[in-house]
């Protein structure tokens, strides 16, 4: 039996791996300050209202971010800013997916072209740290409330950065939870929410990051929940953290208060846990109420919320879910360890039944926790596999790149880069018939990259043949 050494990958990487001048926002306050309350620095016109896909640092033209000016930017006013931080570094993705709530809210929006994942944790901090003097001195940006927010590996910049840097007001993270590298000067005196797909591989270690890791530290935190997967959340959700936001500076500065408002944003949130008690739904209740308690703590009447949570807190069926979530948690991770082993294995055909008998589960599973617990194990397995191929095809390792990729399509056949991969390694091979196959998958699933095809040396020798120049065209016009 072949056996493989696996690509030595940071444990960090992977698993620990968006009206005029003077409107006011949704909490009825303006969130801009006049300018005469920071040091007046020459600010720049830009574009407002639209997508600006390309800024280019002044201090350094290799690095440059997406923006989104809110319609009534001025340059009289200050405005709160949220910096995102892409697993790709692909700026323009959460600022075009949540232009309209930094309009609705009165943000200006900023997406990183440069953070992704893989960067060393001293480059990463290098990046953001560029991005945040560019902004701040090129826009008129309220510096008491800067905020950072990225998706897995970038959520994990995001959180480091947050943690030493005193300028930043709060995070928030999607995806991940764990902070990259290690954060110097650690602090209190920021905001912390986490987003998470209940099928998200990383979601028992957001859980685990909002219950565990940052008990007893004087952090404002909560976390999201939602039906998805690995993924950016969709707007609706990430409109819940954006009045986090807003929620977080109005405990902070009395003068941004809004009582009506929040009196009507808690009102249905309250008869969700009554219709939960009512149901008997206990679990969700309480951890509904938690989360209730997190946002509004101190801005509204709770007495209810308090009530009830000291109730939950000694229900049964409360204790026996908790308990039963833990024990999902040491399930989760055992499994993780065994396919772990497996890809040392070299033995394909005992990847292809298990692959079998895990989607047979998903498919067929009754218990909804069981299901997306299974869903995650195949998530975390896509994402393992991705890290052995391209690890291994960086160390021109072809033969135990080309066993990764057989396993990483076996995982996620509708991953385009699954085959994008398998198709460098078919090139290398020399099997062009089979990597020109591969990239037509890759291009069937997704894929568009043309600056990465035409410049991948592994397709030097056949971007000439009529077959390449074909797939070439299918993706412009794509």
């Amino acid at each position: 039996m072949l056996r493989l050494q696996l690509i030595c990958i940071s444990f960090i990487s992977f698993i620990l791996f968006s009206c005029h001048s003077g409107t006011k926002n949704p909490t009825g306050e303006n969130n801009s300050q006049t300018k005469d309350t920071v040091t007046p620095t020459v600010k720049e016109n830009f574009p407002k209202g639209e997508i600006i896909e390309k800024v280019a640092c002044k201090s350094d033209a290799s690095q440059s971010y997406a923006m989104y000016l809110p319609k009534n930017y001025s340059l009289d006013k200050t405005y709160p800013v949220v910096f995102a931080f892409d697993a790709h570094g692909t700026g323009k993705l959460p600022v075009s997916m949540y232009k309209e709530l930094a309009e609705q809210y009165g943000y200006i929006l900023i997406g990183s072209n440069n953070s992704k994942n893989g960067t060393a944790w001293e480059v990463s901090t290098n990046i953001a740290e560029t991005l945040l003097s560019d902004a701040q001195n090129r826009l008129s940006i309220n510096a008491q409330r800067i905020y950072l927010m990225g998706f897995s590996g970038g959520a994990r910049v995001a959180n480091g950065v947050a943690i030493s840097n005193g300028a930043v007001s709060g995070v928030i993270c999607i995806g991940a939870a764990a902070p990259a590298g290690n954060a110097a000067n650690n602090r209190s005196n920021y905001t912390w929410l986490g987003i998470a797909g209940d099928e998200d591989f990383n979601s028992t270690e957001m859980r685990k990051y909002d219950l565990i890791d940052l008990a007893g530290h004087n952090i404002k935190h909560a976390l999201i929940t939602f039906d998805g997967k690995h993924e950016w959340c969709k707007q609706e959700v990430m409109d819940e953290a954006f009045w986090w936001l807003e929620l977080c500076e109005m405990r902070k500065n009395i003068k941004t208060k809004n009582d009506s408002l929040v009196k009507q944003k808690i009102a249905p949130v309250i008869k969700q846990i009554e219709t939960c008690m009512q149901k008997k739904q206990s679990y969700d209740a309480y951890l509904l109420v938690k989360k209730t308690i997190n946002f509004y703590d101190g801005l509204t009447d709770l007495t209810y919320c308090f009530d009830t949570y000291k109730t939950l807190q000694k229900n049964s069926d409360v204790d026996k879910a908790m308990k039963e979530e833990q024990l999902m948690w040491s399930k989760e991770d055992e499994l993780k360890n065994y396919y772990m082993k497996g890809f040392e294995s070299g033995d394909l055909e005992k990847w292809k039944k298990e692959i079998v008998k895990l989607n047979d589960k998903i498919k067929t599973g009754r218990n909804k926790l069981d299901v997306n617990m299974n869903k995650r194990v195949l998530g975390y397995l896509s994402l393992v596999a991705y890290m052995q191929s391209s690890g291994a095809l960086k160390q021109n390792q072809i033969p135990a790149a080309d066993y990764f990729c057989k396993i990483y399509v076996l995982v996620d056949p509708t991953n385009n880069e699954a085959h994008y991969l398998t198709a460098d390694v078919n090139a290398k091979e020399g099997n062009q018939k089979e990597a020109l196959s591969s990239l037509n998958k890759a291009l069937a699933n997704g894929f568009n990259d043309l600056p990465r095809l035409q410049s991948d040396s592994a397709f030097i020798g056949m971007q000439n043949t009529p077959e390449f120049l074909e797939l070439v065209k299918k993706i412009g016009q794509k």
